[in-house]
């Protein structure tokens, strides 16, 4: 069985802590040529890709909110700050991620191991060819990733496709985002521009 070091995470799996701005050990320090955040025309070129895929923003906003729950970690408004008291601003920042589509994909399906990020996958992790070339099985006790909300695929694309849409390369939450979240004059909106 492979052990889950340091060394695991390497390749697809460091490029993606990295880019969506996970602490990693010294030694995956951040390369000079990281990407910068998304731009709102790169944000929407990817939506395009994942609405090829067939996702919907529309219904992965209902999965994002009230099956994955989402909000919980990452916020209503996708930039970190999730209404669970233990997880603000240690999620992933949603806004400013620089992740294609077919990492988002994977990061929602499989989880990172070694984070707080669950897998959402129906299949994850039981067989190599879903996750990382990793099964349950591999990981030693305590470190196995964590268990989210199953999705079927396809609300997997959508909840994709609603980051994409609404959070990717948007900048910082504003007023009319989240009076549309919520509605016009909602408590949770004061302060916001």
């Amino acid at each position: 069985m492979p052990l889950l070091t340091t060394r695991f995470l390497t390749g697809a799996v460091a490029a993606a802590i990295l880019a969506i701005g996970l602490a990693v050990p010294a030694a995956l320090a951040v390369p000079a040529n990281t990407p910068k955040p998304a731009s709102a025309a790169q944000g929407a070129a990817d939506a395009a890709k994942t609405a090829e895929l067939g996702g919907d923003p529309v219904r992965g906003k209902r999965v994002y909110t009230d099956v994955g729950r989402c909000t919980q970690c990452h916020g209503w408004g996708g930039n970190g700050v999730g209404s669970d008291p233990r997880s603000p601003g240690k999620a992933a920042d949603l806004r400013a991620t620089t992740l294609d589509t077919e990492t988002l994909r994977n990061v929602v399906r499989c989880g990172l191991p070694g984070t707080d990020m669950p897998y959402h996958g129906s299949d994850a992790y039981k067989k190599p060819e879903a996750c990382f070339g990793q099964v349950l099985a591999d990981f030693k006790e305590g470190e196995a990733p964590h268990k989210g909300r199953t999705f079927r695929e396809v609300d997997i694309n959508n909840v994709v496709a609603f980051i994409e849409d609404h959070f990717k390369g948007k900048g910082p939450v504003t007023l009319a985002e989240c009076e549309e979240f919520f509605k016009p004059g909602a408590k949770n909106c004061v302060g916001l521009k």
